[in-house]
């Protein structure tokens, strides 16, 4: 859903969106890494600062979301590498990371296989490279908002059917 279409507070107040970066997704998030104040430093214009989310529960609800769309959408971690192989506009330190990662075959061979059975015996850099395939970012809104609505996540493509 892009920051427009989310609803504004009931109090009038301008709804503002926070992303994130997902490097930290693969491994533990901190509540520092989510409500970093002053916005999250890629010139997006974004609010920063007031937003806050148990890092834990985001945790859990970004990787829940990667594994149902593994499971309902067999060609989905497929479509997503081909998409990042085909995007121009990638970030020089992030096509270093995403090739350094890829290196290691036996890592390569884990995300290829990923499930909801083997992600929790997964290396972490493994869980990294997954939601580096998969997702382009994430994205915070109003604490009012029930969790689902609130994170909004960018997926490198839509899903099946849509």
């Amino acid at each position: 859903m892009p920051p427009s279409d989310i609803p504004a507070a009931d109090d009038g107040a301008q709804t503002h969106v926070q992303p994130i970066s997902i490097t930290p997704i693969g491994a533990p998030l901190t509540i520092e890494d989510v409500s970093a104040p002053g916005g999250c430093g890629d010139g997006c214009g974004c609010a920063g600062g007031d937003i806050d989310i148990d890092a834990d529960l985001l945790d859990e609800f970004v990787t829940e979301q990667v594994l149902v769309r593994l499971e309902t959408e067999p060609a989905f971690l497929a479509r997503s590498i081909a998409a990042l192989a085909a995007a121009d506009d990638l970030d020089p330190e992030l096509t270093e990371e995403i090739e350094e990662l890829e290196s290691d075959p036996v890592l390569l061979r884990d995300v290829l296989a990923a499930t909801r059975e083997s992600l929790p015996d997964m290396e972490s850099d493994a869980v990294v490279l997954l939601f580096r395939y998969v997702i382009d970012h994430v994205a915070l809104g109003p604490e009012e908002l029930p969790l689902e609505d609130r994170v909004m996540i960018e997926w490198r493509v839509e899903p099946a059917g849509v």
